[in-house]
């Protein structure tokens, strides 16, 4: 992971998009992602809201620190990173669907829990947190989408335990396949590997196995 003090490690839009075609960028991803379709309100949350560029291996939110933007996806791929007691990197979860909060915990007043680290360049939209809190309050369009997302977060969550906790290494493998359709050709292995909780050799032996089944 790159050093979180680096300065370049997320960039706003370069200034020689914005404007116009920035505005309408954002006010489509909106609209036909996040599903925000009132005018007034797609205005404001658009008005609020700024394009960031992560390459891969930037850190987004380094754990411990208070998030100051809510990051939703554009485009690309991230992961919630953490140590455990003996050092090693944990992937905790995986973000990768366009319009996903892009964000380390749901209680969003509290330090991060996990890093948040680009696997692959990211396209993010974000809005000062402060702004968000103030949506959320005013706007109930805007509170309900919040709810959604926090339950899809929770969700995937809990379909991720439930895997680890009672399928076998395989039937982790095939659960990912077809959780995550197509994430298998985009990032490293072995962050799939961390994610589903067994380690890069078990990983590569079982799509070894899986390829011979099916070919015979």
């Amino acid at each position: 992971m790159q050093d979180p003090s680096n300065s370049g490690i997320m960039e706003k839009y370069p200034d020689h998009t914005k404007g116009r075609c920035h505005l309408m960028f954002l006010s489509d991803f909106y609209r036909d992602t996040l599903h925000v379709t009132d005018p007034d309100l797609l205005e404001q949350v658009v008005g609020l809201s700024e394009i960031r560029l992560c390459r891969q291996g930037d850190i987004l939110i380094q754990q411990g620190e208070v998030p100051t933007y809510v990051f939703f996806l554009m485009h690309g791929t991230l992961r919630g990173v953490l140590l455990d007691i003996n050092g090693r990197d944990i992937t905790d979860c995986i973000v990768y669907h366009s319009g996903d909060a892009a964000m380390p915990d749901n209680d969003l007043t509290q330090p991060a829990s996990v890093t948040m680290e680009a696997l692959t360049d990211c396209t993010l939209a974000c809005i000062p947190v402060e702004e968000a809190f103030r949506l959320i309050r005013e706007q109930p369009a805007v509170a309900e989408l919040y709810q959604q997302l926090v339950l899809r977060a929770a969700g995937m969550h809990r379909a991720l335990k439930i895997a680890i906790c009672q399928y076998s290494a395989a039937q982790r493998y095939q659960w990912f396949l077809e959780t995550y359709p197509g994430l298998i050709h985009r990032i490293s292995h072995k962050y799939i590997a961390s994610l589903l909780n067994m380690t890069p050799v078990t990983f590569s032996k079982i799509r070894k196995s899986l390829k011979e089944s099916e070919s015979v």
